[in-house]
């Protein structure tokens, strides 16, 4: 199984976090913790395949949202949250003990094998705010964990390092620029590939470039991972550079000099958001049998 992704190997992951919008850290989540989950999402399901059997034949593509005061969480699933090495990890992002205030918003990430699927990567990456004004600082990150053992091609997270840095400058400079779609047009680094195993963590800057790919991979590996935002309520407002022992979270977003954020980016993000949790009481699950 190839190592886990990095740019630059040697650096610690925080310091990778902040200088390329993203870092993954092996071993956050207990592999038995990570088995139960495959097991409880292949029966609901319908099949209970092995996961090197799952197919678009047998089994559905999701990207299913899991959020608080929007629908029915996961019981299972949502466990993810209960994990001490992977909260540990997401407060040492933050600047220790005390900075996340825990939200357990999360989705269900399944690519099974794709038999007309392409053996390629996505060139081109997005942001997840399209046709919309981008916020340049936020109030948090993401993560993904896998849940299995995954590999090349096997459907995987790309991301374009260092992406965050240049995403962010134009939205600074410009305000009211927006991505159609999400898309950036301009020169993008090439994508790197999230491959691991089972209880592997990659976390994600807000605006670097990333996509999903094809699941075609060699030995039929899907890719299941959970995907959760490690937000917080309290939004980030403005980012100095010369301020003193600025957490890694917050060096990530100081690439491009001081900035306050204008409430407006806030108050519209927010409307968008408590739309999209009431929209969420009308989904489905779990998936329905094949």
């Amino acid at each position: 199984m190839p190592a886990p992704i990095a740019v630059e190997p040697d650096i610690h992951w925080t310091e990778h976090f902040a200088r390329y919008g993203f870092a993954v850290v092996p071993g956050l989540l207990d592999r038995e913790f990570c088995g139960e989950c495959i097991r409880h999402i292949a029966a609901l399901i319908g099949h209970n395949l092995p996961a090197s059997q799952w197919t678009n034949d047998n089994t559905p593509v999701l990207h299913h949202p899991f959020f608080e005061g929007g629908n029915a969480p996961e019981p299972v699933l949502e466990r993810v949250f209960e994990q001490p090495r992977l909260r540990a990890a997401i407060e040492i992002l933050y600047g220790g003990p005390g900075h996340w205030d825990g939200m357990k918003n999360y989705y269900l990430f399944l690519k099974p094998h794709n038999p007309k699927g392409r053996a390629t990567l996505t060139k081109q990456g997005h942001i997840d705010f399209g046709n919309q004004r981008v916020p340049p600082l936020y109030r948090g990150f993401t993560f993904q964990a896998l849940l299995h053992d995954n590999e090349p091609l096997s459907g995987n997270l790309t991301l374009h390092p260092g992406s965050h840095r240049t995403v962010q400058k134009v939205v600074m400079a410009e305000p009211e620029h927006q991505f159609k779609s999400g898309l950036y047009e301009g020169v993008q680094p090439p994508p790197f590939e999230f491959v691991g195993r089972a209880g592997d963590v990659c976390f994600m800057h807000h605006i670097v470039l990333h996509s999903g790919n094809d699941s075609y991979s060699q030995n039929r590996l899907p890719r299941v991972a959970l995907h959760g935002e490690a937000f917080r309520t309290n939004w980030l407002r403005e980012i100095d550079p010369a301020k003193p022992n600025l957490s890694p979270w917050e060096r990530s977003l100081a690439h491009n000099g001081p900035y306050r954020e204008p409430p407006a980016v806030e108050e519209e993000q927010m409307i968008k958001r408590q739309k999209y949790v009431e929209d969420l009481k009308t989904t489905v699950w779990p998936p329905k049998p094949k």
